[in-house]
């Protein structure tokens, strides 16, 4: 047992620590990009897009967290065979009228890490959409937009309120990155 409890730490010691080895340079990396980016956002998404991941992020926060805390307390059969389901995070309440507790606490714990995966994967995708013709990177915004606009549909379709900040954000941001396909110069220079 003590053996185990060595050797976490040194291996965490060692990924983080050392001065170079590629987390270190990474996080060096986008440390002074977000110092040099002058906007309130992550470096990678930018304002708007740090606030359209906030926003997205905790809807797919809370369905993580609700269906775990289900398995938890109640064991993965009934989730995925009786259907038992949180349907009142704010308060709590479970498909079945009972009450469930840390609702609130289990979206927060997986709200962090979505919205620090999408800060990475818009990082690797530009790095990745660099070497590409433009005309790669504008089909990634339009499906990106369209995957944007499509899940807003979908949750005003289920119901959501006209200004829920969850379908708006998601909306306005597949607007915006539509927009930005058609004023920016890679249609331009793709076309000519």
């Amino acid at each position: 047992m003590a053996h185990h409890a060595l050797w976490l730490p040194r291996a965490a010691e060692r990924a983080t620590l050392e001065r170079g080895g590629k987390l270190s340079a990474a996080l060096e990396a986008w440390s002074k990009r977000q110092k040099e980016s002058g906007h309130g956002g992550l470096p990678n998404l930018g304002f708007g897009g740090t606030l359209v991941a906030v926003f997205v992020s905790s809807y797919f926060a809370a369905q993580i967290g609700d269906a775990l805390l289900v398995c938890i307390y109640y064991g993965p059969g009934a989730f995925f065979v009786q259907g038992l389901r949180v349907t009142d995070w704010k308060h709590g309440l479970l498909s079945n009228g009972a009450p469930i507790p840390f609702t609130g606490l289990m979206t927060f714990v997986w709200w962090i890490p979505l919205i620090a995966l999408t800060e990475i994967t818009a990082g690797v995708l530009h790095s990745l959409l660099l070497e590409k013709p433009r005309w790669v990177a504008t089909i990634m915004r339009v499906a990106g937009a369209a995957a944007l606009i499509a899940f807003s549909a979908r949750l005003y379709w289920d119901g959501s309120h006209p200004l829920h900040p969850i379908p708006l954000s998601s909306l306005i941001g597949g607007g915006m990155l539509l927009r930005s396909v058609i004023s920016s110069r890679h249609v331009r220079s793709s076309a000519a």
